[in-house]
């Protein structure tokens, strides 16, 4: 039995006489009596996907009285919420979140269009315990993760502020490694997808992490010389993430730009001779520009968002206002794919636009989004009364305007 802590100790030979069911019932309670004797909680670092494929979380924990309370950098990190929890029979002793907690359960909850969200369990097989540490494995994506004994004093407002602070301090990407004075090379730091990667030589690392009150850390440590370096401390002044010697210094690649640089009026070329102008000011909403797009005479309402992580803008599909009154319930703007001849629906697909210094234009890129598809264009598709696209007579689409394979945008002022 894996369980070892000072007010649950039994003897070996005594508990391990008695059946398997009643050995099974006997971890549930002390597990139980485990979660529950944490005044401060417990800190999880959660890894969603199988195999690790997607990123890390970090989820404060309390267990009382049969209920759950938590807090997490899931969506809202300032929100808590309770719910229901259990230690059950299984094949062992699991953790179930067994009714909805609106901090956990959206971590196995379809996420844009995907079934399976970004594949994150609320059943948990225990596989064993000291007093301060509970190790689980997922039930359906296998996932093994540690919960953490907290201090009795500790602030979960606090932390969650230093998680806050970490993540937006961390808003670039790209980083420098130093392991004393040498260089190690670089390193990207995605605070959108919760990955770490690291090329040296011919070897690429490549794995989650999670954002602590203080830095991040990894889900397995990183080995140089003999050393192991896997919880990094983040210091906003020099904006380095540092344990022992190795250092992570935060950079800005040169086509990187911010937010203000986009201001300003555009010409967008596509493969069509038309002249298409986008002119840019700060939108109402953090992080978001709007755009006037203008074809011919006339004027269309956009919305584009900007990443501070990379520097791009993003064009996505969404609803236009129709300036023209032409179509009783506007216009869509639709991603699709010139070269494959082909619209995808369903909220997915956009264009980033990256700025290149040296052709000194915003380059237009899929955002990779739609697996196996590439999109390179955009179509204004007509809605009617119906609330339907209006249909020609040959079964296509009516379109307000198009916009076919775009490939950048210069700046006019």
């Amino acid at each position: 039995m894996g369980l070892s802590m000072q007010s649950c100790l039994h003897d070996d030979k005594t508990l391990f006489d008695q059946p398997a069911a009643e050995r099974i019932d006997k971890s549930v309670s002390d597990y139980t009596q485990l979660l529950e004797s944490s005044e401060g909680g417990w800190m999880l670092h959660y890894y969603a996907g199988k195999d690790y494929s997607y990123g890390g979380y970090t989820l404060l924990l309390k267990f009382k009285n049969g209920h759950v309370t938590a807090m997490g950098d899931v969506q809202d990190p300032e929100e808590q919420a309770t719910s229901g929890y259990e230690v059950v029979k299984d094949q062992g002793p699991m953790l179930s979140f067994n009714e909805y907690n609106k901090v956990i359960h959206p971590l196995a909850e379809p996420w844009l269009g995907n079934p399976d969200g970004v594949q994150g369990d609320y059943e948990f097989s225990i596989l064993r315990a000291t007093n301060d540490s509970i190790y689980l494995r997922g039930r359906k994506w296998k996932n093994e993760m540690v919960l953490t004994r907290l201090p009795k004093d500790a602030s979960w407002e606090e932390m969650m502020m230093g998680i806050i602070t970490v993540k937006d301090g961390m808003n670039v990407n790209t980083y420098n490694c130093f392991l004393g004075t040498d260089s190690l090379g670089q390193c990207n730091i995605d605070g959108s997808t919760r990955r770490f990667t690291m090329t040296i030589g011919d070897k690429t690392l490549d794995m989650p992490y999670c954002t602590t009150p203080t830095g991040i850390s990894l889900r397995e440590p990183l080995f140089f010389n003999g050393k192991k370096y896997q919880n990094f401390t983040w210091n906003e002044e020099s904006r380095t993430l540092t344990e022992g010697d190795l250092r992570i210094v935060q950079y800005l690649p040169k086509n990187h730009k911010d937010i203000d640089f986009w201001i300003g009026t555009w010409r967008l070329k596509t493969s069509i001779r038309r002249k298409i102008t986008l002119t840019l000011s700060m939108g109402t909403v953090a992080n978001t520009l709007k755009g006037k797009l203008q074809i011919g005479n006339v004027e269309y309402e956009i919305l584009m968002t900007y990443d501070p992580a990379t520097g791009k803008l993003e064009l996505p599909g969404q609803p236009v206002t129709d300036p023209t009154y032409t179509y009783p319930a506007g216009i869509v703007l639709v991603p699709g794919s010139k070269e494959e001849g082909k619209l995808f629906g369903e909220g997915k697909g956009s264009l980033l636009f990256t700025w290149d210094e040296d052709m000194e234009r915003a380059t237009a890129d899929d955002s990779g989004q739609i697996t196996g598809h590439k999109v390179d264009s955009f179509f204004g598709v007509a809605y009617g009364e119906d609330l339907s696209p209006i249909m020609k007579p040959d079964g296509s689409y009516t379109y307000a305007f198009t916009l076919p394979g775009i490939e950048y945008m210069t700046k006019i002022n």
